[in-house]
């Protein structure tokens, strides 16, 4: 998720392990150690292309392997800084579940996390919260806030670290639910509208739990539809496109394409335009669910191209001002209460 919830959780974490020991140190420690898996964006500099750096990111750093040998340097740090007054013991457990913590946040979200390194490369994504909710974020950090007003030895300030985390669990509760009410909608809907697909997969859109796409998969189309827990009719309306996946078949750019196809994990179709390849990762759903056209609903997309010879990638995004922004958030929330758009 984005770095104010890893930080959020971090702390929760510091808190609960240490926070009767050490006070307000605990949320501070417990907060870096929630930041630092996501540092591996700090290698970005050293990578010209932008495949290796969508292959590093959320790889080594979120390992589940590697954070059981990068909390001992840390824990060893600590113990050290704090002249072991606290146990070795508690040091690593707070550095090892705020690592852990963090990878398993982020495994909730749609990107994918290579949580299984170096075993598997597999992108493990529950997909049942967005990379930016502040529903769960802001209450979780307001209610952790809390416990810095208190002294170290106050049980109050326990009740409100417990009060914290029981919200962010109930609240990742609730994604799930809606994440399952959702998905049997969209199934549903595709059995009445008597459309065939292989896979069917939900996200959530960016900013809330109750706006969530479907994705139905088949080999040669890809729909997209979006579904409000809160709109007022259970109907949904399917846009298709046809996949055109053997574009790629013997295409040169095989590395460009192999990471390309990893890391949409199926929920993909391409284009050829101009002796380009624009590929398409529909698995976060249409970013402007109010069109239809592909380059015009999926704003973010990669360029294949050549240039020089060589065979390269890069991602398109669209340079936003405040004005667009501002109808796009609009937007997303006239199509969370209702149906408009559909």
């Amino acid at each position: 998720m984005d770095s104010l919830s890893q930080i959020v959780l971090g702390a929760a974490v510091g808190e609960l392990i240490l926070g009767k020991k050490i006070g307000n140190k605990a949320q501070l420690i417990g907060a870096i150690a929630g930041t630092i898996p996501d540092l591996d964006i700090l290698m970005n500099p050293f990578f010209s292309d932008e495949i290796t750096k969508l292959q590093i990111h959320r790889s080594y750093s979120h390992s589940m392997f590697v954070h059981l040998l990068l909390a001992l340097p840390f824990a060893w740090l600590t113990f050290r800084i704090f002249k072991r007054k606290i146990a070795f013991r508690e040091w690593y457990s707070l550095w090892l579940l705020g690592f852990v913590t963090h990878t398993l946040l982020d495994c909730c979200t749609t990107y994918g996390t290579q949580l299984l390194l170096p075993f598997t490369n597999h992108l493990i994504g529950f997909n049942n919260i967005a990379v930016v909710d502040p529903f769960w974020t802001i209450p979780f950090m307001l209610l952790l806030i809390v416990c810095l007003f208190y002294k170290r030895e106050n049980k109050m300030r326990y009740k409100w670290a417990i009060a914290s985390v029981v919200y962010a669990m109930l609240y990742m509760g609730y994604t799930v639910v809606n994440k399952y009410q959702v998905h049997h909608q969209f199934a549903e809907e595709l059995e009445r509208q008597h459309i065939s697909y292989g896979e069917l997969y939900t996200s959530p859109s960016m900013f809330n739990n109750w706006l969530w796409s479907g994705i139905a998969v088949s080999a040669d189309t890809i729909r997209f539809a979006e579904f409000s827990t809160l709109q007022d009719q259970s109907e949904v309306k399917w846009v298709s496109y046809p996949r055109q996946m053997e574009l790629l078949d013997h295409h040169p750019a095989k590395r460009e394409i192999e990471v390309l196809n990893w890391f949409g994990q199926g929920k993909t179709f391409v284009r050829e335009v101009n002796g380009e390849l624009h590929f398409f990762i529909g698995k976060w759903g249409r970013p402007d669910f109010s069109k239809t056209e592909e380059h015009e609903a999926f704003v973010f997309y990669w360029r294949i191209f050549q240039e020089n010879g060589v065979w390269k990638a890069a991602p398109v995004q669209p340079d936003w001002g405040e004005g667009e922004f501002r109808e796009a958030w609009d937007a997303l929330w006239k199509r969370v209460k209702t149906s408009e758009g559909f």
